[in-house]
């Protein structure tokens, strides 16, 4: 039996708490069996950023594999780390990434994706949002009940209140958003001290 997958797209510069407890609450309130981690070696929404190389953005993801672990040792959950957007090389699109996944994870001609609800205003504008929206479904995690996304698209909507917390806040110099291993990581190598 095909187990559920929801893909987990971003930078990830770098991965935090946060992002450990989305993918808890796919596992618990979605009912998602795998979680497929998808960081992007350009984000279209990020063109001017500068992340830290894939390689060791990737190494972070592992380490908060780990964490995950020791956080929610219960969790029967799968979680896996794709490398499909450095070997697709250039901007990353997520209808590129939805195209390639689909036939691996595809359910009823669509596959799933975790986003957050700050996500949902812009949700029209990405590109080829036609083919995204007849080919996704979406699965938004929101802390104020927003339910504001587009009428025409596949959204089911789930409450999450526990972490707010950013990359941003990270790379402004906020550690106590990074999760054990991680943050070990960042400190010993003097990551993200401007």
């Amino acid at each position: 039996m095909r187990r559920e997958t929801a893909l987990l797209g971003g930078s990830f510069n770098p991965v935090h708490i946060g992002h450990l407890y989305l993918i808890h609450d796919a596992y618990t309130l979605a009912s998602v069996e795998r979680v497929v981690i998808i960081p992007a070696l350009i984000s279209n929404f990020k063109r001017g950023s500068s992340p830290l190389d894939f390689e060791t953005r990737v190494h972070l993801i592992q380490l908060a594999k780990d964490d995950y672990r020791d956080m929610f040792p219960s969790d029967d959950i799968e979680i896996e780390i794709s490398r499909v957007e450095k070997e697709r090389g250039g901007i990353s699109y997520t209808s590129d990434t939805i195209r390639h996944f689909l036939p691996l994870y595809g359910n009823d001609g669509k596959v799933s994706f975790i986003i957050g609800d700050d996500l949902l205003s812009g949700l029209e504008r990405w590109h080829e949002y036609d083919y995204l929206k007849d080919h996704v479904r979406f699965l938004c995690f929101t802390r104020d009940g927003n339910h504001d996304g587009p009428e025409d698209a596949d959204i089911v909507f789930f409450r999450n209140e526990k972490v707010i917390s950013s990359s941003t806040d990270v790379r402004d110099g906020n550690l106590d958003m990074l999760s054990e291993r991680v943050r070990r990581y960042v400190e010993d190598n003097e990551l993200y001290r401007g």
